[in-house]
């Protein structure tokens, strides 16, 4: 039975029944589970490699924002079973996913202009802070009543120096992409065709994709170009949506023209009482249109559907899995927290035993079976079973122990290679000690 498999039926913090297993996504997983009253949402459980302080200081500066345009974690916090140390976060529901919008059809020119001043929002919110998103895609761009929100359980600190740079800019190129897929339902401009994309977004794409452009030119190019058409109202799709295609809290929207300043503020907990409302009001009518729009297409592909019941939960998209087949290679040797160090890069005298790690298992036979796999189609990246402890959990690793730098260049190259984007580099020197 495969690891994540075994947890169904399981309660989490005695209050989230792990009902069905939806995805499961490195060494994490997503379970649709319900709230106290019976209400349908999405749990993530991470197995923790001592890290689990970590993740839970990273969602509470996520949940400190306190930015509207992201994805509401409900709950979070740790808890054991069967002896691992998980971390868990629920998530509040969703009504509507624009992957399967993009995936039947394209956004106006209006609507994506809508998208793009809800995502630059939180993306200028997140840089501000000291995180970056890095899984910027339609799959991870949500609905939830009358707001686009972006996924948050994926945000994470941004490094310093020239990394945590090119990292913002990995994020301005995933904007622009999505900008450019929800024109065109392509993600290359060559795959677009040949037809120019209309203003201002031939400029934000090019230059998005190219590095050239950041948040705040992109920002600036949507705040200054001309609007087409009249003032914006409510669109009469609205009519048609029945009252559970929406969240309650949307029928208290304040009914005001959208001014002509589209970009959405970055919030600031210090802002006054009267500065927040007024920024509730923008944001709530500038994404209007599209998410009425994506609401109307996203249940009348659910309608479709013959188990409307599961088509309520909607999980993130996987950040990325490799594609590598099954075989029955030989085993790879378990390696020990105390196997020989390569402390390159690192500081003369100080041990050091940087590990790349890719997956994680319970069960060390499923750990060999995978490191066999990644051995068939990557053998230059020499996988191997290491355990911290001696014991599960069994990790998945690749390049053996290294310095500080040479684990994070090469977390970038298996990413790039196509193994887990939430492949991740973790120091176990003088781990269990």
């Amino acid at each position: 039975m495969e690891l994540w498999t075994e947890y169904e039926g399981r309660t989490i913090d005695g209050s989230f029944p792990l009902t069905k297993l939806l995805r499961p996504e490195g060494r994490s997983a997503f379970f649709s589970t319900s709230n106290g009253n019976g209400v349908p949402r999405v749990i993530r459980l991470i197995e923790s490699h001592f890290d689990e302080d970590e993740i839970l200081a990273r969602w509470r500066g996520v949940t400190a924002l306190d930015n509207p345009n992201v994805l509401k974690l409900e709950e979070f916090g740790q808890v054991v079973l069967d002896g691992t140390s998980l971390v868990y976060a629920v998530m509040e529901a969703v009504d509507a996913n624009l992957g399967e919008v993009l995936n039947g059809q394209r956004l106006t020119v209006p609507e994506t202009r809508q998208l793009a001043a809800s995502l630059i929002a939180v993306l200028e919110a997140l840089h501000a802070h000291g995180f970056v998103h890095e899984h910027v895609e339609a799959a991870n761009v949500f609905a939830v009543g009358e707001v686009v929100k972006l996924r948050s359980d994926c945000i994470r600190e941004n490094p310093e120096g020239e990394e945590g740079q090119e990292l913002k800019r990995r994020d301005v190129r995933d904007l622009a992409v999505l900008l450019l897929q929800a024109l065109t339902q392509k993600k290359t401009l060559e795959a677009g065709g040949r037809d120019p994309l209309p203003a201002p977004f031939d400029q934000i794409v090019r230059k998005g994709m190219s590095g050239e452009w950041g948040v705040a030119e992109i920002a600036a190019a949507l705040e200054t170009a001309p609007q087409s058409g009249a003032a914006r109202t409510p669109s009469p799709v609205a009519a048609a949506l029945p009252e559970s295609a929406v969240l309650m809290e949307s029928k208290t929207a304040a009914a005001a023209p959208t001014p002509g300043r589209i970009r959405v503020p970055v919030v600031d907990r210090q802002r006054s009482a009267a500065s927040g409302t007024r920024w509730m009001i923008v944001a709530g009518l500038a994404a209007v249109v599209f998410v009425l729009w994506l609401g109307k297409h996203f249940l009348d592909r659910r309608s479709a559907s013959p188990t409307p019941a599961q088509q309520q939960i909607s999980t993130p998209a996987p950040v990325a899995e490799s594609h590598a087949t099954s075989s029955a290679g030989a085993s790879t040797p378990v390696q020990a927290a105390n196997a020989p160090r390569n402390q390159n890069n690192d500081a003369a005298g100080v041990h050091n035993q940087w590990r790349v790690v890719a997956y994680t298992y319970n069960h060390e036979a499923q750990a060999q079976h995978k490191s066999a796999t990644i051995a068939q189609r990557y053998p230059e990246m020499h996988p191997e079973v290491f355990t911290p402890t001696g014991q599960a959990p069994y990790l998945v690793t690749i390049g053996g122990a290294m310095g500080r730098d040479d684990a994070f260049a090469l977390v970038t190259k298996a990413r790039n290679e196509g193994l887990p984007r939430d492949t991740y580099a973790q120091n176990y020197s003088g781990k269990g000690r």
